[in-house]
C-alpha cells in the first residue's frame, strides 16, 4: 500500500509558516500601542519601556490637559505619535528623557496662561508638529506656544502659524529649579510665519534666555528656519543668553531685527533677510560684547532699527536688564544691499535711557554693497511637517 505523504507535509509545512509569521507579527507590533483616550494614554504611559511607540488615534481631544514623566534610552528611545487635534483649552506637559514627540497638532484653541506644550528633562525631540492659530479671545493674554527647559532638546520641521496674543513662540528658559545644565537645544528647519504686529514687548517668535539670566551660557543652535511676516515686535527673534548660533535662517517680511539683546558671545553667520517691500522690516541688532557677524545678507529692509546693522549704545555699569556696551565685535563678508537708513548704525538709540557709550573695538570688513543673493532661499517646501 502505498500512502502519499506529500498532502499532510505541505499542511503541516503551512501551518508552521503561518504560525512563524503570526510570532513575527506580534513581535513586530510588540512595543506599539495605540490609545484613543486620555486615561488610556496615561495608563500606557506608565507602562512605557525604552523602543516603544505610542500612537494616538481616535477622534480629535477637546480641553485635555495632560503631563506626563517617561524616559527612553539614546539607543531606544520613545516615540509618542499623534494623529489628533488638540484644540479647546488643551495643553501638554512632559518632563522626559529621549522621547519623540511626534505630529502633535495644536489647532483652533487658547489657553489663558502657561504653556501649550512644555518639554522639560533632556534629550527630547518635537518634530512634525503644528502650532495654528492657539489663540484666546484676549488678546492680553499672554502665554507661550512651545517652551523648553533643561537641556540637549531637539526641535525640527514644525509649524507656527497665525499666533495672535501676548507671549513668545517658541521660548528656551535657562532657570529652571535642581537643573544644573541647560540650554544646548537645536532648533532647525521650522516654519514660522503670519504672526500680525502686537502693541508692544512680549509679542516676540523666538526666545532664548530672559535678562536674569542672560550671562548664562546657552549653547543653542537655531538654523535653516523660515521666518515670513512675522510682525509681533522689534525683536523678531531676541537673544538673552550667551554662545548661541543663529545660522543658514531666511527672514522674509518681518517687521522686525535678528536681535542679539542681552548676552555675549554669540555668533549670525550666513542668514538671509529680506525686507520684501515691509517698511518695517529690520536686519540685525546688536547689543553685547564678542559676537561675530559673518556672511549674511542683508536686502531691502526697512528702518525698523535705523539700519542694516544696528550696533546699540550702551548704558554706564549696566544692570542687567539694561543695553550692555558693544564691545570685541567681528562684521566681517556681510552683503548690504538697498536697505534703509544706514548700512552699519553706530550708536543706535543714543540718548534715550541715559545710553551714552558708544560702540568700541568693532573690526568692520569685506562688505559688499552689490551682487546676486548667494545664499539659499529657504521656501515652504524646504521646513515644516510636510518638508521631505
Amino acid at each position: 500500500m502505498t500512502v502519499n505523504l506529500f498532502p499532510c507535509c505541505r499542511l503541516v509545512f503551512v501551518v508552521l509558516l503561518t504560525a512563524s509569521f503570526a510570532v513575527s507579527q506580534q513581535r513586530c507590533a510588540a512595543g506599539q500601542r495605540r490609545v484613543e483616550s486620555p486615561v488610556e494614554f496615561q495608563r500606557v504611559v506608565k507602562e512605557a519601556k525604552p523602543g516603544d511607540v505610542i500612537v494616538i488615534g481616535g477622534s480629535d481631544w477637546v480641553d485635555k490637559r495632560l503631563k506626563i514623566m517617561l524616559a527612553g534610552s539614546a539607543e531606544k528611545p520613545i516615540t509618542i505619535r499623534s494623529e489628533v487635534t488638540w484644540s479647546g483649552k488643551s495643553a501638554f506637559e512632559i518632563i522626559g528623557k529621549h522621547v519623540v514627540l511626534d505630529g502633535f497638532v495644536f489647532k483652533d484653541g487658547g489657553l489663558s496662561s502657561g504653556h501649550v506644550m512644555k518639554v522639560r528633562g533632556s534629550h527630547c525631540r518635537v518634530t512634525r508638529c503644528v502650532f495654528e492659530h492657539y489663540n484666546p479671545a484676549k488678546r492680553s493674554a499672554r502665554y507661550q506656544w512651545l517652551s523648553l527647559f533643561g537641556h540637549h532638546h531637539r526641535v525640527d520641521h514644525c509649524r507656527f502659524s497665525g499666533q495672535d496674543h501676548s507671549g513668545c513662540t517658541l521660548v528656551v528658559w535657562l532657570a529652571v529649579d535642581g537643573e544644573s545644565e541647560v540650554g544646548q537645544h537645536r532648533i532647525e528647519r521650522n516654519h514660522f510665519l503670519n504672526r500680525p504686529r502686537g502693541d508692544g514687548n512680549g509679542f516676540e517668535t523666538i526666545r532664548i534666555g530672559t535678562s536674569e539670566h542672560s550671562l548664562k551660557s546657552a549653547e543653542c543652535l537655531v538654523s535653516e528656519n523660515l521666518f515670513e511676516n512675522c510682525d509681533g515686535e522689534v525683536e523678531l527673534i531676541s537673544n538673552k543668553s550667551c554662545g548661541n548660533v543663529y545660522a543658514g535662517n531666511t527672514i522674509i517680511g518681518c517687521a522686525g531685527a535678528l536681535t542679539l539683546r542681552h548676552g555675549n558671545d554669540c555668533r549670525v553667520i550666513e542668514n538671509l533677510i529680506l525686507g520684501d517691500s515691509d517698511e518695517n522690516s529690520g536686519g540685525i541688532r546688536v547689543v553685547g560684547e564678542g559676537h561675530q557677524i559673518v556672511g549674511n545678507h542683508i536686502q531691502g529692509v526697512g528702518d525698523r532699527v535705523d539700519g542694516a546693522i544696528a550696533l546699540s549704545a550702551g548704558v554706564v555699569n549696566a544692570k542687567l536688564h539694561q543695553h550692555a556696551q558693544v564691545r570685541d565685535v567681528l562684521i566681517d563678508r556681510n552683503v548690504l544691499i538697498g536697505n534703509d537708513g544706514d548700512e552699519i548704525v553706530w550708536g543706535h538709540g543714543k540718548g534715550s535711557h541715559n545710553r551714552t557709550l558708544m560702540p568700541r573695538d568693532i573690526t568692520v570688513k569685506n562688505t559688499r554693497r552689490v551682487g546676486q543673493v548667494a545664499l539659499r532661499r529657504l521656501r515652504d517646501g524646504d521646513v515644516g511637517p510636510e518638508a521631505q
